[in-house]
């Protein structure tokens, strides 16, 4: 209760019904749980590859924003290149069979940082 006392104040929330979010977010775990929503996915990934079956993985942000191979500190916090399968879900290399790129014709940046491509102060 005072970790939502602090953030009512905080981000000026006015009145909040603590026990009634809590009584919906408990109603919906339920839903969660019972329609089996809710799984291991690292488990359920190893699962159907020990079955040989197809496992897609897409990667969003692409190299750039990569914490590894992106232009640090403006990056994301997960590698978003193929190393993501491995890390993030756990995939071993060797279970990799193909990858697609898919690559714009131009770059976009969101927010701030540096922008590579960018030209400044030339006329």
């Amino acid at each position: 209760m005072k970790l939502v006392e602090e953030m009512t104040s905080t981000f000026n929330l006015g009145e909040i019904d603590t026990k009634g979010e809590l009584l919906e977010l408990m109603e919906l775990t339920n839903i969660l749980k019972r329609d089996n929503m809710i799984v291991d996915t690292t488990e359920l990934i190893h699962k159907y590859l020990a079955a040989d079956k197809k496992v897609i993985a897409e990667g969003a942000n692409a190299t750039m924003l990569d914490i590894d191979f992106g232009t640090y500190p403006y990056v994301t916090s997960s590698s978003t290149s193929i190393g993501g399968v491995c890390t993030g879900l756990g995939v071993p290399p060797n279970k990799i069979d193909t990858v697609l790129g898919v690559v714009k014709a131009y770059t976009t940046r969101v927010g701030g940082g540096p922008f590579p491509s960018e030209c400044l102060g030339i006329s």
